[in-house]
């Protein structure tokens, strides 16, 4: 006797039913997988996103904000600090590499980021064409960036005040490209570059600007920068630098490893809400297969009998209702991969278009063949139950009774 059409003979009598457990299991299996996609993604786009920064020094505020402001480009910053602050620290012998962020402006939402070439060291990024900026106003777009604005060596754009777009438009400080960079898989794709002295020259020419209005001559003060990013030269970085910049007058020391820590911890309470109701769902499904297949074997029962005196054994009939099970099982995890994929890649854009960092999904993997063997083995255990009571089954008693 055939135990594969066996099962499929079963299957076919009910199949809304058993459609119905499969898709409740592939929406449970579906919701966990697509939060550990997604954390997995954030957890690589985070550690890609810090780079070789071991510390941010910026002004006094939350260090949180900080972290976001400068290494994730997420967030406004909180505050400048005095610029020969920032060249001192830069300078200290236990610092191996920095680079300095000058804030401010931005073009079609993308941040206009005024540095120093130290910067796609700390990244690891590298021209793709062109060449680095030399001069004021000249720009080298991240991969993204370069694909938003449409731009190529040699294009011209305005920059717009503030950092979320939508404010006024600098039209007679336009910038020039003259280079753009391999995609990197960090904060820097997205960013627009250019040297300090652009972002400087702006705001004092707006500084100028305000005065006049009021009849005064602006006021000069030191130049400022927004944060500087610190390469440690050595462990005794880690113990005196922090120490060093709290010291300083309205200034601060953020470490990002940490913040990033507490980033994740605060998204986590989110994801953990999720991964609940999945876990929840694949309970609920769990018990509907033993509820499916406990009906299943009484409606069957006098096939089952039947088929009993016609030689099958009862492991025969015990090994049916556990092989429909996990076929079953195998089918509602498999959509549910399907399923957590597509929900994840929807998490991922929605982030993207909503100016977080993009998250690339990874493809099938570790986690589909845990998902799909918890899956199979859920089916199986909630199985177990019925396919007992099949292979009990009395086939003279049941019979009798009709």
């Amino acid at each position: 006797m055939n135990t594969a059409k066996l099962v499929l003979a079963f299957v076919r009598r009910n199949p809304l039913v058993w459609a119905f457990n499969v898709l409740t299991l592939a929406l449970g299996v579906g919701v966990v997988v697509a939060v550990l996609l997604l954390g997995q993604a954030l957890d690589r786009r985070f550690a890609a996103d810090l780079g070789g920064v071991d510390l941010v020094v910026g002004a006094k505020g939350s260090p949180l904000q900080l972290i976001m402001s400068s290494l994730f480009q997420v967030d406004v910053p909180t505050g400048n600090i005095p610029l020969a602050a920032a060249e001192k620290l830069a300078a200290h012998p236990l610092v191996a590499a920095s680079a300095m962020l000058s804030l401010g402006d931005s073009v079609k939402g993308l941040r206009i980021v005024g540095t120093t070439p130290a910067y796609l060291g700390l990244y690891g990024a590298k021209l793709a064409r062109g060449a680095l900026w030399s001069a004021p106003f000249e720009v080298v777009l991240g991969a993204t960036a370069a694909a938003t604005l449409g731009l190529d060596i040699g294009g011209t754009f305005a920059g717009q005040h503030g950092l979320a777009g939508g404010g006024e438009t600098h039209d007679e400080f336009p910038y020039r490209v003259v280079g753009i960079l391999e995609p990197s898989g960090t904060v820097v794709d997205r960013l627009v570059l250019t040297g300090p002295e652009s972002v400087w020259e702006i705001h004092e020419h707006e500084e100028e600007e305000v005065a006049a209005e009021h009849g005064e001559a602006a006021a000069p003060h030191p130049r400022e920068v927004t944060a500087l990013l610190i390469r440690y030269k050595s462990a005794s970085g880690a113990i005196l630098l922090p120490r060093l910049v709290d010291a300083m007058p309205d200034m601060q020391a953020a470490i990002p490893a940490v913040e990033a820590a507490r980033l994740r911890s605060l998204l986590g309470a989110g994801a953990d809400v999720v991964r609940w109701l999945g876990l929840a769902l694949l309970g609920l499904s769990a018990l509907g297969f033993v509820v499916t297949l406990f009906a299943a074997v009484q409606q069957r029962r006098r096939e089952l009998a039947l088929l009993r005196v016609l030689g099958a054994r009862p492991v025969l009939l015990f090994g049916a209702v556990l092989l429909e099970a996990l076929l079953l099982g195998l089918a509602g995890g498999l959509a549910g991969i399907g399923i957590g994929h597509a929900m994840a890649m929807l998490g991922g854009a929605a982030a993207a278009s909503g100016g977080g960092p993009e998250l690339a999904i990874a493809p099938p993997g570790l986690i589909d063949l845990a998902a799909l063997g918890a899956a199979a083995g859920l089916a199986l255990a909630a199985s177990f139950a019925p396919a007992f009571a099949a292979y009990r089954l009395d086939p003279a008693q049941t019979l009798k009774s009709g």
